[in-house]
């Protein structure tokens, strides 16, 4: 993988490339995700995305992704909240017990899309494991909707609604 291959990258030919992706190219997407380049980070981000949906390579940049959930740019916390939450699945060294509260605080992002992203990505995290729903159930039963705008409150109200109903369906285990 290398610059030029990455910017051909189209949407359809994503979930081919990402399985084919060496470690190599892994650190190379990951270090394209703070690029200026749209076109660049995103492709980067779709990959590493579609990867981690199949294996366990992007989780072993863990801890560079795990930074952006407080990065000053809310594009890069959302690509942090989302990455985190396709890779909780591979969370054998349980890093996401040390990050879930930095994660959640995203659930309340200044921006709205942030925000709407992590909430949604809390699906792929209760699929992972039920050992953080009593956390994520208590979050999102006190969530602040008000923050926002009254048709995003409605969007933000139906995702939590979502989450809370996949909550009731997969109870903690102890």
């Amino acid at each position: 993988m290398n610059t030029e291959n990455l910017k051909a990258l189209t949407k359809e030919s994503t979930p081919k490339a990402a399985v084919n992706l060496s470690a190599s190219d892994i650190a190379f997407l990951v270090d394209c995700l703070p690029e200026k380049d749209d076109k660049l980070r995103y492709n980067a981000f779709l990959l590493l995305q579609a990867n981690a949906r199949l294996f366990p390579l992007v989780y072993q940049h863990w801890d560079k992704l795990a930074g952006r959930l407080e990065d000053s740019n809310s594009y890069q916390r959302s690509i942090g909240a989302m990455l985190i939450s396709e890779n909780v699945k591979w969370d054998k060294e349980a890093k996401f017990s040390q990050e879930i509260d930095r994660y959640l605080s995203c659930c309340l992002d200044e921006k709205f899309i942030t925000a709407r992203q992590a909430v949604q990505g809390l699906v792929n995290i209760i699929a992972a494991t039920s050992k953080y729903n009593p956390k994520i159930r208590e979050n999102l039963t006190h969530y602040p909707l008000k923050k926002y705008k009254a048709n995003q409150q409605k969007l933000l109200q139906k995702d939590i609604a979502n989450i809370l109903e996949i909550l009731e369906v997969k109870p903690a285990k102890p």
